[in-house]
């Protein structure tokens, strides 16, 4: 098939693992795989061997959509695309823009979340007429989707994956340096998130209420306002620390003893399935896809902004290492066993085949 991917986002972020990951295998597969990004993009930096044939893409938003919906549909004609698919909000626009210009090539919109401001059933019925299929990375962001008025049977749920080989463990060795380094009590345990910023300050509120001493690590993020407001109500038997962006967050995840992911808007996140593989227990709040990732018992779910129970669940982990360690083992099983990036492209490959028929 001749394949267009599309994002005008494409930086550091989760989305733009995931557009790598599918567009690298859709190419090994033997398609013909185009990617429409900044040139000066995360993404684009990752596609120069020529496997993928990259496409500048600039967008502007108002009226200039249309015209770039213009351009886009001519050059899809031009390079005969079976598939075109949008990752982003403008490039889903374009996209749906071209569809009412005439664009024959099929038209898939992947959403990651249903954010407050993604409209109501106009909306949802505007993208279901200008789109032959949405993708949602999880069960929770479908019947969101379905919940503002989309059609039920125009959403097909494809869950994020990992390419398993390529996520590093822990080496013991470093993970011990880096706790050395970090400054990080002995035997006090270390509870933690390396992700962007997902609400990380009720992971501080939560552990103000614990009545036993812990080390909180962040990775992934600056510190700002809200983290730095959390972190002066903490007593002294709690220390913090916000490292940034690192390039060695495999080894700092093995200095958790529990990950936590306390988002309030979640898609499916590549953070908590890299904490899985690494046999990390995981608590994550219930929402997007995080329910899904942990489910069978592979992780504990506290509500969104439930500050006293995300502390009820840490401390039921940290009181006991044996259940964490049931935990992580049970993580590791559930992403290992059903998040390999290579289910996400096979069912995404199919999708396509489905809708070129």
């Amino acid at each position: 098939m001749r394949i267009l991917q599309l994002t005008h986002q494409g930086d550091i972020g989760g989305s733009t693992n995931s557009i790598t990951w599918l567009t690298r295998g859709l190419a090994r597969r033997g398609h013909e795989v185009h990617l429409a990004c900044r040139p000066e993009s995360l993404l684009a930096s990752r596609f120069t061997d020529g496997s993928v044939r990259r496409v500048d893409m600039r967008l502007g938003r108002g009226p200039s959509l249309i015209a770039a919906a213009r351009h886009w549909k001519r050059w899809m004609e031009e390079h005969d695309i079976e598939v075109a698919n949008a990752h982003a909000s403008l490039d889903r626009r374009v996209l749906s823009y071209a569809r009412l210009l005439g664009l024959r090539s099929r038209v898939v919109h992947t959403r990651r979340n249903v954010a407050l401001s993604s409209g109501g059933v106009l909306r949802s019925r505007f993208d279901a007429a200008t789109t032959d299929a949405i993708i949602a990375v999880s069960e929770n962001v479908a019947a969101g989707m379905r919940r503002r008025g989309m059609p039920g049977d125009h959403v097909r749920v494809i869950r994020n994956g990992l390419p398993l080989d390529e996520v590093a463990q822990p080496d013991p060795s470093r993970v011990e340096r880096l706790r050395g380094e970090l400054g990080l009590r002995p035997g006090v345990p270390v509870a933690g998130t390396m992700a962007r910023r997902k609400s990380q300050e009720e992971l501080l509120a939560a552990a103000a209420r614990l009545p036993f001493p812990l080390e909180i690590v962040f990775a992934g993020f600056e510190a700002d306002d809200a983290i730095r407001r959390a972190a002066a109500e903490l007593p002294d038997r709690v220390t913090w620390r916000c490292l940034g962006f690192r390039d060695d967050v495999a080894d700092l995840t093995g200095l958790l003893d529990v990950f936590v992911l306390p988002s309030t808007i979640e898609g499916f996140s590549l953070a908590l399935l890299e904490a899985m593989v690494r046999a990390r227990p995981c608590i994550a709040s219930d929402a997007g896809g995080n329910a899904e990732a942990l489910a069978e018992g592979a992780g504990l779910i506290v509500p969104p902004g439930d500050v006293p129970a995300l502390a009820a669940a840490l401390e039921s982990v940290l009181s006991s290492p044996e259940r964490g360690r049931e935990l992580g083992e049970r993580a590791h099983v559930r992403a290992t066993t059903e998040y390999d990036v290579e289910r996400t492209v096979d069912r995404t490959e199919s999708l396509y085949r489905e809708l070129v028929a």
